[in-house]
């Protein structure tokens, strides 16, 4: 990418993040927005490079936010009513707000010292010679679906950054990287349940049924590719 148009990028960002802090942005999707544009610029930035670190935590708090939002306003609102009642009865939901609130004003706190300069070096620009539809796809593993959809998120950034667009791939692309998320917030999500007082017998039918959600999710996608 050529130096001009990174300068651009971080022109952009800059006024992303003023915008952010002088309207107080703190809905789930402003929240979202930014973890996009912020690993949107770190996918053009040599990981050594100081901003990438600064980005790289913005991330870091995002994503803890975002796991609070998903957990409360999908997971829980789209488990069956049967389980929703037994485990509403043991998660007070203000916990969430109280906890959100936190986590914001650590995001903010972070954001108003962030400093954006006027120029970087971007990352050497990655090849790769092997096919999206003939690489080996991984069993139903948490690690192992996780580290590949690093590498779709990778190959995703490569193409919306390339000069030559290949808009049907990315919308491949974007597609696998979205059903791989939705199997990672159900491990999440399970994982943020079992911290609370949840009686062990109402956890493993939970934990039963989202595993099986994963599965159909699973199966749908590498029937796709």
């Amino acid at each position: 990418m050529k130096n001009e148009q990174i300068t651009k990028k971080l022109k952009e960002f800059k006024k992303l993040i003023k915008h952010f802090i002088k309207n107080s942005l703190d809905s789930t999707d402003d929240i979202h927005a930014l973890r996009i544009k912020c690993r949107e610029l770190f996918s053009l930035l040599n990981d050594n490079d100081n901003l990438a670190k600064d980005i790289k935590k913005i991330i870091s708090f995002s994503n803890d936010i975002r796991d609070i939002d998903v957990f409360f306003n999908e997971y829980l609102k789209n488990l069956p009513t049967k389980y929703k009642k037994e485990v509403e009865r043991e998660i007070f939901l203000k916990n969430n707000e109280r906890e959100r609130k936190k986590k914001i004003k650590k995001l903010y706190k972070y954001l108003k010292i962030l400093k954006v300069p006027k120029s970087v070096a971007n990352k050497k620009e990655e090849h790769f010679t092997q096919n999206l539809v003939f690489m080996e796809f991984p069993e139903l593993d948490r690690k192992k679906l996780h580290k590949y959809r690093i590498y779709i998120k990778k190959r995703l950034y490569i193409e919306k950054n390339s000069f030559d667009r290949d808009d049907k791939k990315i919308k491949t692309l974007t597609n696998i990287k979205d059903a791989l998320g939705t199997i990672n917030d159900n491990y999440n999500a399970l994982k943020r349940l079992r911290s609370y007082d949840i009686k062990s017998k109402v956890y493993k039918k939970i934990e039963k049924y989202t595993q099986n959600q994963n599965q159909k999710i699973y199966k749908k996608l590498k029937k796709s590719l």
